[in-house]
């Protein structure tokens, strides 16, 4: 083999090594983060953000205020009074955009009910352990929203009455319910179902 060939050998195999070598970091280089404030609408405070190829997916979670011995609904036997932890965590799907598309949120709920201001006497358990999928048919617009829940969306039990209430399976968009339980027993004005103060009052006093 002359000089000249085996020269132009060595260049080409050196070429195709250095182009192996620098393709190697940018497959294996990060997706760009990207910054929450600039999305439409906002994902919550400290959701990571980032930029995969045609979609900005956000890694969310929020945790509410806990409750202790707080006022919550009235009974006929009294005040209750509530103490609570809400977890929720979530992924969002924006658009290249920034604009929100799709969300995903499961949340777990747990606390207790009684009749006394520091938690004293008989007390009533509750919790919930659900999900929920968010569409927006508008991207970007939270009045466009279409919504599924699932899982146990609440049960609330005492030692001696078992399960007091128990609301789980699926709620569709249309407001369509499928499984146990149906509409939760205090309505949007804090107006409590005859049958669920009678229950809770039974399982709340001594």
């Amino acid at each position: 083999m002359n000089v000249t060939l085996r020269r132009t050998l060595m260049l080409c195999m050196l070429a195709l090594i250095l182009a192996a070598i620098a393709a190697v970091p940018a497959a294996a280089a990060p997706q760009g983060s990207v910054d929450p404030d600039t999305l439409t609408p906002p994902p919550p405070p400290d959701a990571e953000c980032k930029q995969t190829g045609n979609y900005i997916i956000c890694q969310t979670f929020f945790d509410e205020q806990p409750l202790v011995n707080e006022p919550v609904f009235e009974l006929s036997c009294g005040t209750v009074y509530e103490t609570s932890t809400i977890h929720r965590e979530g992924i969002r799907w924006y658009s290249a955009e920034g604009l929100l598309l799709r969300r995903f949120v499961t949340e777990d709920v747990q606390g207790t009910w009684s009749l006394s201001p520091t938690g004293e006497g008989p007390t009533v358990r509750f919790f919930a352990h659900d999900n929920w999928t968010d569409v927006y048919t508008t991207p970007g617009d939270e009045e466009s929203v279409s919504t599924t829940y699932h899982g146990d969306d609440f049960t609330a039990m005492a030692p001696g009455y078992g399960v007091l209430f128990h609301i789980a399976g699926i709620d569709l968009p249309n407001g369509t319910h499928h499984g146990a339980g149906g509409e939760f027993f205090i309505d949007d004005e804090g107006n409590v179902d005859p049958q669920a103060d009678a229950a809770l009052c039974a399982a709340l006093q001594p």
